[in-house]
């Protein structure tokens, strides 16, 4: 059986780390014909761990990006997505992890096209905290404490060099 994945556009470098999170968590819930979903406020931030407050100002950033278009459906909301010609897939495995923070998920997100995978297909950054501050839009003392954290989770290794 194919794993199931979700995918993120390449080119969203418009989008904060969270944006990214939310926007892979209703993106998930898609059909693939249509390119519409509509999971309530509530399923995305079961997904996402983010707050329906914190959900509904991205949904409207998202919208104003032309990421989705958004409409009623019933009592809730629908989202018909463009078509992304090219992406990042991010499986339904990791978007359903419940050890990882909301920003911790988000850190690890926006930092996946500056990673590179070694011989044995383990994925590094060879960027500093401050240089990937500016390549994510995330401020060097939250990378900080998502490094800590997925290392503790035995998610990360941090190698120091000379550098």
């Amino acid at each position: 059986m194919e794993k199931q994945h979700v995918q993120l556009p390449n080119n969203a470098s418009d989008l904060e780390p969270k944006d990214k999170l939310v926007y892979l968590s209703i993106r998930r819930f898609m059909n693939k014909d249509t390119k519409i979903a509509f999971p309530s406020l509530q399923t995305i931030s079961d997904v996402s761990g983010a707050s329906i407050p914190t959900i509904r100002k991205i949904v409207t950033k998202l919208e104003d990006l032309d990421y989705f278009e958004v409409s009623k459906k019933g009592r809730g909301q629908q989202y018909k997505f463009n078509e992304l010609k090219s992406f990042e897939p991010f499986s339904y495995e990791f978007l359903d992890k419940t050890d990882l923070s909301f920003t911790a998920k988000s850190y690890l997100i926006a930092s996946q096209e500056f990673m590179y995978k070694d011989e044995k297909s383990i994925g590094k950054i060879s960027y500093s905290d401050r240089e990937m501050e500016n390549k994510i839009n995330m401020s060097h003392s939250t990378i900080s404490k998502c490094n800590k954290e997925l290392e503790d989770l035995g998610y990360l290794t941090i190698v120091k060099n000379k550098n």
